[in-house]
């Protein structure tokens, strides 16, 4: 199953459309909520982040993501969206192949997601007015999908 899904994310990296991001930013609420499930919770942050990082690359508020990146994403978001999978989603066990997929994005997005996060932090020092909104709001718990303590 390894190359299999090796395959089918190698397959994401190669491009997207314009009708494939779109499908992935409308149906963000619906992906969020398969990424409750127990085999994928723990990547619920990394998921919320993704939408983050898609939202502010359309918008061109961020575009220091390269494509095959942006590629990735949205191909595996719209593996974890889909119900005709490797293994089907619907029989136990039917969410590990999501979870590979998942896995090796982040992976290949590794260096791109901790730029990204850095940007929002850099942001945030070279923003007085926003610094202070923020920590007015409660502090630098989670700013950026990073954890202060």
């Amino acid at each position: 199953m390894d190359q299999k899904l090796s395959k089918k994310f190698n397959s994401f990296k190669k491009g997207y459309s314009q009708k494939d991001a779109e499908k992935v930013l409308s149906k963000k609420s619906k992906i969020l909520g398969i990424m409750k499930n127990p085999t994928l919770q723990k990547y619920f942050d990394d998921v919320s982040l993704y939408f983050q990082m898609l939202k502010e690359f359309f918008s061109g508020k961020y575009k220091s993501i390269p494509i095959g990146s942006i590629a990735a994403i949205i191909g595996t978001l719209l593996y974890v969206l889909s119900p005709i999978d490797i293994i089907p989603d619907l029989i136990p066990g039917g969410f590990v192949d999501d979870l590979g997929i998942l896995i090796t994005c982040l992976n290949f997005t590794k260096v791109d997601v901790e730029e990204y996060k850095k940007s929002k932090i850099f942001a945030l020092v070279e923003s007085p007015e926003k610094n202070k909104t923020i920590f007015n709001n409660g502090g630098l718990k989670n700013y950026a999908g990073i954890s202060y303590g």
